[in-house]
C-alpha cells in the first residue's frame, strides 16, 4: 500500500514538473525579424503577450535589437512599462493592424516615434515624468474617447496624430508644454463637440491643422492660436457662418492653404466650405450691420468735421488777408495826417 502511494506521489511530481517546463518554454519567447524592408523596418509577427499591469513578472522575453520595429500580428492586451522596457536601443515603434492592444501605457524611454492603429485601442496614458524624446505620437483608427491630462508630460512633441477616433471633445491646454515644438496636429474624423482653448495659449510652430470630418462650430482664439499655420482642412463640419465667414478671409488673407473642400452643402457655402446659418448668425449679422452703420456715421461725421476744420482755415485766411489789406489802407492815411499836422505847425511859427 505504501509503496502505491510512494509511486503515484512519484508520477505526479513528474507530470507537474513536466508541465512547469512547458509553461517555462511557453513563456520563454525571443521575438527576431521575419523580414527587414527597403525602408529598414523589422517586420515581427505573432506577438502574443498578456501582461498585467502589474508587469511581466518571471517570464523571459526578448525583441530583436533594431532601430525600428513594426509588430505586424499578436495580441497585447496590456502594452505597459515593462514591455517598453524590453525595446532595448529601438527609436521608431510601429503597431500595426492585427496586433490587438486594450490599453497603452507610454513610459519615459529612447522612443522617438510611436505609431498604433487599427488595435482596438480604447485609451491610453502617459508616465507623468518630462518625456522630451518622443517627436511623435501617432494613436489612429482606434477607439480613443479622452486624451489623457499627462499628455502634457510629452514636452518635445512635434506631431500628434490622433485622427480616426471616438473623439468628442479637444483640450488645447495640455499641449501648452509643447506649444513651441509641435507642428502638425491631426484630429480629424473623430465626433469633437468642443475644441477648448483660451486666449494666452497659441502655438507659434504649428503649420498643419487638420480638423475635417467632426461637430465643431467654431475653433476658439483662432487667429491668435495658430498665426504659422500654411496648411489647414475644416471640411464636414457644421460652422458656424459667422465665425467661419471671418476666419475664411484670415486664412485667404494669409494664404493658407485649405485642403479638401466640401462638394456639396445643405445650407450655406464660403469659399467652398459649408457652414450651417443659426440664430447665432442672424445675431452675428444683425450686430455686425449696426457696426457697419455706425462706422458709415463715424465716417460721415469726420468727413464733415474735415471739412468745418478745412472751412475754418480758409475763413481764417481770408481774415487774416482782410486784416492786412485794411492795415495797408490805413497807412498812407495816418502818414498824410501826420505831414499836415507837421505843415500847420511850421506856418503857426511863421
Amino acid at each position: 500500500m505504501v509503496a502505491r502511494i510512494l509511486s503515484l506521489l512519484l508520477q505526479a511530481g513528474v507530470l507537474l514538473l513536466a508541465l512547469t517546463g512547458c509553461i517555462c518554454r511557453a513563456q520563454s519567447k525571443n521575438f527576431k525579424c521575419s523580414i527587414i524592408n527597403e525602408a529598414g523596418f523589422c517586420f515581427i509577427e505573432n506577438v502574443h503577450l498578456d501582461v498585467s499591469t502589474n508587469g511581466i513578472g518571471g517570464d523571459s522575453i526578448q525583441f530583436p535589437r533594431h532601430p525600428t520595429l513594426l509588430i505586424k500580428s499578436g495580441a497585447i492586451p496590456y502594452f505597459g512599462k515593462d514591455i517598453f522596457a524590453l525595446l532595448g536601443n529601438t527609436k521608431q515603434l510601429h503597431v500595426y493592424n492585427q496586433t490587438s492592444i486594450r490599453n497603452l501605457f507610454i513610459p519615459v524611454t529612447n522612443l522617438t516615434e510611436i505609431n498604433v492603429q487599427r488595435n482596438g485601442l480604447l485609451e491610453f496614458d502617459v508616465e507623468p515624468v518630462e518625456n522630451r524624446e518622443l517627436k511623435m505620437l501617432s494613436i489612429v483608427h482606434n477607439g480613443l474617447v479622452t486624451v489623457p491630462r499627462n499628455i502634457r508630460f510629452l514636452v518635445g512633441l512635434e506631431k500628434l496624430y490622433l485622427y480616426n477616433n471616438s473623439l468628442e471633445y479637444f483640450d488645447l491646454e495640455p499641449l501648452a508644454n509643447a506649444s513651441h515644438s509641435l507642428k502638425i496636429l491631426s484630429i480629424y474624423d473623430n465626433h469633437i463637440k468642443t475644441l477648448d482653448s483660451r486666449s494666452a495659449l497659441y502655438f507659434p510652430k504649428l503649420q498643419t491643422l487638420s480638423l475635417s470630418k467632426n461637430k465643431l462650430a467654431f475653433v476658439p482664439y483662432f487667429e491668435e492660436s495658430f498665426p504659422a499655420v500654411t496648411v489647414v482642412s475644416l471640411r464636414k463640419n457644421p460652422w458656424n457662418c459667422g465665425w467661419l465667414h471671418t476666419s475664411m478671409q484670415y486664412i485667404e488673407a494669409h494664404k493658407i492653404q485649405v485642403v479638401r473642400k466640401d462638394a456639396t452643402c445643405r445650407d450655406r457655402w464660403i469659399s467652398e466650405i459649408c457652414c450651417t446659418y443659426t440664430v447665432l448668425d442672424f445675431m452675428f449679422d444683425r450686430a455686425a450691420a449696426q457696426i457697419r452703420r455706425e462706422q458709415q456715421l463715424l465716417r460721415n461725421v469726420t468727413h464733415e468735421n474735415r471739412r468745418l476744420v478745412e472751412t475754418v482755415h480758409q475763413l481764417a485766411d481770408d481774415l487774416h488777408r482782410l486784416q492786412s489789406q485794411l492795415d495797408q489802407q490805413q497807412q498812407p492815411t495816418s502818414e498824410k495826417s501826420i505831414s499836415d499836422a507837421r505843415t500847420g505847425d511850421d506856418n503857426w511859427i511863421l
